[in-house]
C-alpha cells in the first residue's frame, strides 16, 4: 500500500469514528422535534393512540369514510400547542398525567392502553374522568416518600387529578386541531379565504355543516 492510499484511508476511518456516536439505531426516534418539552417516542405512540381514540376513523362500510384524527396527524398539533401555548407547569401536569395513565391504565386493565379494544378505551376514559380527585391538604398525607417514582401505588386519588388534566387537554387540542386540519378545512366544510358577500337572512339548513373552529 502506497502512502497516499494509506492516508485516504485513514481519513475515512478518522471521519466514519466522527459519525458513529450520531448514528445510534438501538432506540426509536421521536418523529417531531419541539422547542421545550423532551418526549420520548413510546410518549408520542401512547399519544398517537389516545387521539385516534377520541376522533376514530369510520368503518370501512360507512357510507361516508372520514379519516381519524391519526391519519390527519392531529398528535403532531396536540404537542406542538402543549409545546408552543402552555406554561411550563402546565406542561409539566401534561407529561406527568400522560405517563401516570399509563401506568394507572395497566394496573386496572392488566394490560396497556393500546391493546383495549375501541369500546373498552371509551368506557375507561369515562371511568377515569369520573374518579373523584383529593384535596391538596389530604394529599400531603398521602405523598410518597421522597425519591418515590411508583405513584401508582398509592390511591388514583393522589395523582387522578394529572391523568384528568392530560385527558381533557388532549380532548380539546384533539377536536381542535381535526376542525382545523387542511382536510376538514377543504374537503368537509370550505373555507373561503375571502368573505364572500353578507347574507343576513340567510335560512338556516338543519343539514348543512357548520365549521365553528373557521
Amino acid at each position: 500500500m502506497n502512502r497516499r492510499s494509506l492516508l485516504k484511508n485513514l481519513g475515512l476511518i478518522a471521519g466514519g469514528t466522527m459519525l458513529l456516536p450520531a448514528c445510534d439505531f438501538s432506540e426509536k426516534k421521536v418523529s417531531i422535534a419541539l422547542n421545550n418539552l423532551k418526549i420520548t417516542a413510546d410518549q408520542e405512540e401512547f399519544l398517537k393512540e389516545l387521539v385516534n381514540t377520541i376522533i376514530p376513523a369510520d368503518p370501512q362500510e360507512s357510507s361516508e369514510k372520514f379519516p381519524g384524527a391519526q391519519e390527519l396527524g392531529v398528535h403532531n398539533f396536540v404537542w406542538v400547542m402543549v409545546d408552543d401555548c402552555m406554561k411550563e407547569s402546565d406542561q409539566l401536569i401534561f407529561i406527568n398525567g400522560l405517563n401516570k395513565f399509563v401506568l394507572y391504565t395497566e394496573k386496572l386493565k392488566d394490560k396497556a392502553f393500546e391493546k383495549l379494544t375501541q369500546e373498552e378505551r371509551i368506557a375507561f376514559l369515562k371511568e377515569t374522568l369520573a374518579v373523584p380527585g383529593i384535596k391538596k391538604e389530604d394529599m400531603q398525607k398521602t405523598e410518597p416518600a421522597e425519591g418515590s417514582t411508583d405513584a401508582v401505588k398509592h390511591p388514583p386519588e393522589y395523582y387522578i387529578e394529572d391523568i384528568k388534566a392530560f385527558i381533557n387537554t388532549t380532548k380539546g387540542l384533539t377536536q381542535y386541531g381535526y376542525m382545523q386540519s387542511e382536510y376538514i378545512m377543504t374537503e368537509v366544510m370550505p373555507y373561503p379565504l375571502v368573505p364572500g358577500g353578507s347574507q343576513p337572512c340567510e335560512t338556516i339548513d338543519p343539514t348543512k355543516r357548520i365549521n365553528i373552529y373557521a
